[in-house]
């Protein structure tokens, strides 16, 4: 069905404008604009999340239980059949109203990293009031670091192809780090679980335009039982680097924000830094799995994008643990 057609058939909406919104990996995003407000349209991607409906049934009782002192929770809009999950031809469809004004950052400040950190706090604390006792997993496994790593050797041992050969320095630097990694997987497996939001990346903050307020932390199809040391290591990972596209020869790894965020979550360092270290490789691994499986998760621009983003993230590892070791360490 044309997404026209389908807004106005299930959510009697009839749009101006629709333009897709590329940032995210998984789900396939629209804005939809009307004459009197602006909607978020999302196509559910089945096949990472193998069970759609639930998982949206999960998220409308969370908007409607949460309190949330500063920040906006999302407002899932019901069809016309009341319900706020329309399944499509084995395709599942959902609309949000969109939280305006508000952008996402690109880059950021210091300033803009210590309100995000503030802002996942203020998240965490939601989260807590919120009973998780039938809560379940959206993913199978997401946050298994073992399972991850069963994967990834299954696929290395298995695949014969060009693209092995291709990553193979990939490989040979990520398995030099093997060691952060089960530390990473031995941290979590003992760690207390609560609900966290377990994607707390840049690009789902939302910001005021002016960029002293967070709005929004958006994007929570990954809320589930883990670690809150999973989400500190995630912020970590995406706000401290300059991103994907650093040519070598430049810094990847952003020191000042690194310790603005370790400054506003007042928690063990040591345990940021192997949560961060941890979820930066996995983050690696999980690319270069991809890769060799020939990209059946991640949404890629060319064949070598997985392995490029691999790359990226191994690179930002060494960088974090040079920092770590040697500038920093001796000073504290």
């Amino acid at each position: 069905m044309e997404l026209k057609a389908l807004l106005f058939e299930e959510w009697g909406l009839q749009p101006t404008h629709i333009s897709p919104i590329e940032e995210g990996l998984i789900n396939h995003t629209w804005l939809v604009r009307t004459t009197t407000a602006n909607f978020i349209l999302q196509k559910i991607n089945a096949h990472v999340f193998n069970e759609p409906a639930l998982l949206q049934l999960q998220l409308e009782g969370f908007s409607k239980a949460v309190i949330l002192p500063k920040l906006i929770p999302l407002q899932f809009l019901p069809t016309k059949a009341g319900t706020t999950c329309f399944a499509f031809e084995n395709e599942c469809y959902r609309l949000v109203a969109a939280i305006t004004p508000s952008i996402t950052l690109n880059s950021v400040t210091v300033e803009n990293s210590k309100l995000a950190a503030v802002a996942l706090l203020e998240f965490h604390a939601a989260l807590g009031q919120i009973d998780a006792q039938h809560w379940k997993a959206p993913i199978s496994g997401f946050l298994d670091v073992g399972l991850r790593l069963k994967v990834y050797q299954d696929t290395v041992r298995n695949i014969d192809s060009d693209r092995k050969l291709k990553a193979s320095s990939a490989i040979k630097l990520l398995e030099d780090n093997w060691t952060f990694l089960t530390d990473w997987q031995d941290f979590l497996e003992k760690a207390p679980k609560v609900l966290i939001h377990a994607d707390p990346k840049l690009g789902n903050f939302l910001f005021h335009p002016n960029g002293n307020q967070v709005r929004a932390l958006i994007d929570w199809d990954t809320i589930q039982l883990g670690s809150p040391f999973y989400d500190y290591g995630d912020m970590m990972r995406s706000y401290c680097s300059f991103g994907e596209d650093v040519p070598e020869g430049k810094p990847l790894f952003r020191e000042e924000i690194f310790e603005v965020l370790l400054e506003t979550f007042q928690l063990d360092e040591v345990k940021i830094f192997t949560a961060a270290c941890g979820v930066i490789l996995v983050q690696a691994l999980r690319f270069l799995t991809d890769y060799l499986q020939n990209d059946v998760y991640y949404k890629v621009k060319d064949e070598q994008h997985n392995l490029r983003r691999a790359l990226n993230q191994l690179r930002l590892a060494e960088e974090l643990k040079q920092y770590w070791f040697t500038t920093r360490k001796p000073t504290r």
